[in-house]
């Protein structure tokens, strides 16, 4: 992967930036201490500079290396240290069901994925974040945890009450060939034919692994190599989950009625009655849809930053706005599915 240098910026260029923020945001009374303090400190800033373009001498990218190095490094659960959450705006289609919009947004989604120039425009991004957006986990390690980011897949994960499922959103027509978006309608068909499934019983809970992705990382690490290591459908369900492009969580009760709450139970799950804390955080993405058809999405803060997170969130939700769902009412169900037997789920360890 090619990526563009980010250059070392120059201490006087950093030390205007900084004074021009706190001159608005410090009282009056303290920003001439800091001009003076700041002017005691100059020799140690200028020797703190020097030291900091030596370690990045040579290296592509170095704001990006260090930001995801400190980030992966955090032991803390994920839902409470880097989890970003962001709530979409309502849809205009009139009378969209949960189903209608949780298959819009997977539509749009494999749709980005598959044509990445409708986020970059006619103008490349640096691609260091967009790479591991879509069909990338956050790994757990023992030291340190990893994206890790899986080329080949073709599947999102559905969490919902009757477990967890893989449906496909991506095609490729030819061996080696490019991906494309699998057409929205069968997308739609496959997620009817999951919501058909009965209430998942003590067995196959889907939060069983859901919340195992929310404990703290050398915890799940330690325990994600114990169900590596006894191999079988656990190990073989916890790979398709982790290959997934990303993951939809169809949950079944509404939002709470503000905003701010809304925006927790996007992260973390209502609470309440019927919530089932269905949030799969090692995905990179996560998409969340409410029993009235409200979405959101959450992302993994060490491979995307706010920016990037906001962007991928504005070009999913626009794409989405662009499918007729109409065509849901006009075509039998009877598309192609892979759920209709089996739950892939990983029963507790």
């Amino acid at each position: 992967m090619t990526l563009f240098n980010y250059p070392v910026p120059e201490l006087d260029v950093t030390l205007q930036e900084v004074s021009r923020v706190l001159q608005l945001t410090l009282r009056a009374d303290l920003y001439p201490e800091f001009k003076n303090t700041l002017e005691q400190q100059r020799a140690l800033l200028q020797e703190a500079q020097e030291k900091l373009a030596t370690r990045a001498l040579g290296k592509e990218n170095w704001v990006t290396e260090q930001f995801k190095r400190s980030l992966l490094s955090c032991y803390d659960p994920l839902p409470t240290s880097t989890a970003l959450p962001v709530v979409l705006l309502p849809t205009k289609a009139k009378g969209c069901t949960q189903l209608g919009r949780a298959a819009a947004l997977l539509w749009a989604a494999a749709k980005l994925y598959s044509e990445p120039m409708l986020l970059e425009g006619n103008v490349p991004m640096e691609n260091t974040q967009q790479s591991e957006v879509f069909a990338a986990s956050r790994i757990p390690g023992r030291s340190q945890d990893e994206i890790k980011v899986y080329p080949d897949s073709l599947h999102a994960i559905v969490t919902c009450y009757g477990g967890v499922f893989p449906v496909d959103i991506l095609g490729r027509p030819s061996t080696g060939g490019p991906v494309s978006a699998r057409p929205f309608v069968d997308i739609y068909n496959q997620l009817a034919q999951v919501m058909d499934q009965p209430r998942a019983g003590k067995q196959n809970d889907p939060s069983a692994i859901c919340s195992l992705s929310a404990l703290d990382r050398k915890v799940w690490a330690a325990t994600r190599e114990e169900i590596l290591g006894q191999g079988g459908e656990t190990a073989a369900s916890l790979s398709l989950m982790e290959s997934a492009v990303l993951t939809l969580c169809l949950e079944d009760c509404n939002p709470p009625s503000e905003l701010a709450d809304t925006l927790n139970a996007v992260r973390l799950g209502e609470g309440g009655e019927g919530s089932l804390y269905l949030r799969y955080y090692d995905k990179v993405v996560n998409l969340v849809v409410f029993e009235d058809s409200t979405a959101g999405m959450v992302f993994e803060h060490s491979a995307v930053d706010g920016m990037v997170a906001g962007l991928v969130t504005e070009h999913v939700y626009n794409l989405s706005e662009t499918v007729d769902l109409n065509l849901v009412h006009t075509e039998a169900v009877n598309g192609s599915v892979i759920v209709n037997n089996a739950s892939y789920v990983c029963p507790p360890p």
